[in-house]
């Protein structure tokens, strides 16, 4: 048998895999009670933490953080299950949004324009070697998933096993159902792409000679106080000490992402920009805070025109009509085309995230709720709570 005829049959039996794993889940997935988003919406404060875990315990959900901002008042958490104050989780695609800003400043730093092709920049791996590769490739296209990029999201690495290198990832992944990074999108068309943040991390590896973690802990979350916040990846629990994982708990829950079984446990992720980062609802809520200030125009440690540039639609996507993606954030527009709900999901092995800020207004402050679970089941939840939350 040929190796080009192996390749089509082995991809057939995985979306025949795929379709009937789908099917046989849409049968036995959980659903959230269609009353509990208004009933969140309308409830005491006393009673939005009974609410959350009521829902929780239904849907399996064994930790689950909340955490709300409200102007300028102190961040709000609710912590359900096994979650707890100093409990790190993975938030998935979260992690696009801090990678962007972390990225778009190291590019500032360097005098690198958003729009500058950045492939003779890139020593770790030939960009140009690639599928596609021939063409410009900007950070600009990179953050917006414009570029044309393939590789949508990836599943991660088990922790027992052995983690491929940035640059493997990219040009030589290991595993038979991977293949190398391509640019057969059209360019300037929103087409989803973790492998695009995987490029822009090498990218920052390579123009500052340091890890992209370190880069994070220096650029971004040291000035801005996220003491719980690291890109940094292991196997070891003791290696985030003095913070502990809350490991993911998931069963067989292929609709709602990766095909994992985990217990208490969580996958590696080399493409750290894409999905790496962990971190605490009420620390990346100070983030995401932080991003909309700057964007205002207050002065933080996030630049006033990086914050901004984020914020602006780059694309339509795909996902539904009138949905735009900025850099590292989707957008929900009002009526002048300007950020009405600036938002993002995210979906790691047995993780799921989502955060949604509103800049303020004249009636009302800037508002940010973020939530983040370590089961698959709760992302349904995690958007009805955020959805709720976000109108109170």
């Amino acid at each position: 048998m040929s190796k080009a005829k192996g390749c089509i049959l082995a991809g057939l039996a995985i979306t025949a895999l795929i379709t009937s794993a789908f099917i046989i889940a849409r049968l036995f997935e959980p659903s959230v009670d269609p009353e509990f988003e208004e009933n969140l919406t309308q409830s005491p404060p006393s009673n939005v933490q009974n609410l959350i875990a009521e829902e929780a315990d239904k849907l399996g959900v064994t930790a689950m953080a909340v955490t709300v901002i409200n102007g300028d008042a102190a961040p709000q958490t609710h912590y359900i299950g096994r979650a707890h104050e100093n409990g790190l989780m993975q938030l998935a695609s979260l992690s696009k949004a801090v990678s962007a800003t972390v990225i778009l400043i190291v590019a500032e730093q360097n005098g690198v324009g958003i729009d500058d092709d950045i492939r003779a920049q890139i020593v770790s791996i030939d960009i140009a070697a690639l599928d596609g590769g021939d063409r410009p490739v900007t950070l600009r296209q990179l953050l917006s998933h414009t570029t044309g990029a393939s590789q949508s999201g990836y599943p991660g690495y088990p922790r027992d096993g052995d983690i491929p290198t940035t640059a493997q990832v990219i040009g030589s992944p290991p595993r038979f159902f991977e293949f190398p990074l391509e640019f057969d999108g059209t360019p300037g068309k929103f087409r989803y792409s973790g492998g695009g943040y995987t490029i822009a991390q090498l990218w920052v590896e390579d123009v500052t000679g340091k890890s992209f973690e370190a880069v994070a802990q220096d650029m971004l979350f040291a000035p801005l106080g996220m003491q719980q916040s690291t890109f940094a990846q292991s196997s070891d629990p003791e290696d985030f000490a003095p913070y502990a994982i809350v490991g993911a708990d998931s069963g067989f829950a292929p609709t709602q992402g990766v095909f994992s079984s985990l217990e208490d446990s969580w996958h590696i992720y080399p493409e750290k920009a894409a999905a790496g980062l962990w971190s605490t609802s009420n620390d990346y809520a100070k983030f995401v805070a932080a991003l909309m200030d700057s964007a205002a125009g207050a002065e933080n440690p996030i630049p006033s025109a990086i914050a901004q540039a984020m914020i602006t639609p780059e694309a339509e996507t795909d996902f539904a009509p009138g949905m735009h993606y900025g850099m590292g954030v989707m957008l929900s527009l009002d009526d002048n085309e300007d950020a009405q709900e600036v938002w993002h999901t995210g979906a790691n092995a047995g993780y799921r995230a989502i955060f949604i800020a509103r800049p303020a207004t004249n009636e009302t402050p800037r508002r940010v709720v973020v939530v983040a679970s370590n089961t698959a089941s709760a992302a349904y939840l995690n958007r009805a709570t955020a959805t709720a939350l976000i109108e109170r």
